[in-house]
């Protein structure tokens, strides 16, 4: 976020918690699930080996990349990895698209396994036991779909999976190909959410505003978006997050702890799971189990800084000022910087 990084740097130096400053180091960590376009200044540029030992390299002259972060075990990579199949297997694709499943986190390797060779997926899959490659293309909710052109440019973003997937995707892949224009491609996807509304969409629409009033620190506005959103859709994972990570801000970490204990572990990222938990466990004085979980969380986290923090806390608690200055330091580098 623009002002995530001074917020964290004011928040460091006096080591003091305020409910703006809890909230925009915590939103900056909220995945949304509204695809992005990427501005052509987003380069990336990746190298791995898959599970055949074959290199993978994004960018890739000629071609298309476009990388999916999985889960072996859930219904929703399932359905993109099988979108994106049947796309590739479109004359007017092939040779001109790869397409990379990545398995990330500790049992990575056994995920990988069940894709590799199977019928769900036929390209190349690569282990990201450390979520070094989540954490470059920013990876934060499974499924994730990630459109790179054969410059490193990044052409989209796309986090869930939303009704117009499929559309959203030929879309994209066909402006990254050269097939259609910006033009074309922004009335394309104007097109695509003039579909008919369903709980996931308008749940994702609760979820977004909520996370812009966080950002504003209106905890109390972000709230009434939440509850909303769970109306409609009560099993929704990242509503369920962020009302979690409101009833600490609340100062109700209890209520926070039994929010996390609720949550769908098929769909709940670990890290963040972990990472809100030692928050509530350090508000509620249980510092042990607090470094605990912010430990596990740094573990598997591309996205470290709140962790950090909070970890800060804990040995500043302690009495440990050279491991609570070490960690704050570490969280200030971790977060996000402006340009």
């Amino acid at each position: 976020m623009k002002h995530t990084s001074h917020t964290i740097k004011r928040c460091f130096n006096t080591l003091r918690d305020s409910a703006l400053c809890i909230a925009l180091i915590m939103t900056s960590t909220i995945a949304g699930a509204q695809p992005e376009q990427q501005t052509e200044s987003t380069k990336i540029q990746w190298q791995a080996i898959d599970t055949t030992g074959s290199p993978v390299s994004v960018p890739l002259d000629g071609k298309v990349s476009v990388i999916l972060f999985v889960k072996a075990d859930q219904a929703r990579s399932d359905q993109v990895m099988a979108q994106l199949r049947a796309l590739l297997a479109e004359p007017g694709y092939q040779g001109s698209v790869q397409g990379i499943a990545v398995v990330s986190g500790q049992d990575a390797g056994v995920g990988a396994a069940q894709l590799d060779g199977s019928d769900r997926w036929a390209g190349p899959v690569v282990i990201d036991v450390d979520y070094q490659a989540s954490g470059l293309m920013s990876a934060r909710v499974w499924p994730t779909t990630e459109i790179i052109d054969e410059h490193g440019n990044g052409i989209a973003h796309m986090p869930g999976l939303r009704e117009s997937y499929s559309k959203d995707l030929r879309a994209y892949l066909e402006y990254a190909t050269g097939d259609i224009d910006q033009s074309v491609l922004q009335d394309r996807l104007k097109t695509n959410g003039t579909i008919t509304s369903t709980p996931d969409s308008i749940a994702s629409r609760h979820l977004h505003m909520a996370e812009r009033l966080l950002e504003k620190g209106q905890i109390s506005l972000a709230l009434k978006e939440l509850e909303q959103g769970l109306a409609v859709d009560p099993d929704d994972t990242q509503l369920m997050l962020t009302l979690a990570r409101i009833r600490v801000l609340s100062q109700d970490p209890t209520g926070a702890l039994t929010l996390l204990d609720e949550l769908d572990v098929e769909d709940a990222p670990a890290w963040q799971v972990q990472t809100l938990r030692g928050r509530a466990l350090v508000e509620l004085k249980r510092y042990q189990e607090a470094r605990e979980a912010l430990e596990q969380a740094l573990k598997i986290n591309p996205d470290p800084a709140e962790a950090y923090y909070y970890l800060g806390r804990v040995h500043e608690q302690a009495g440990d000022w050279q491991q609570a200055s070490i960690a704050y330091r570490n969280a200030y580098e971790k977060s996000p910087q402006e340009n």
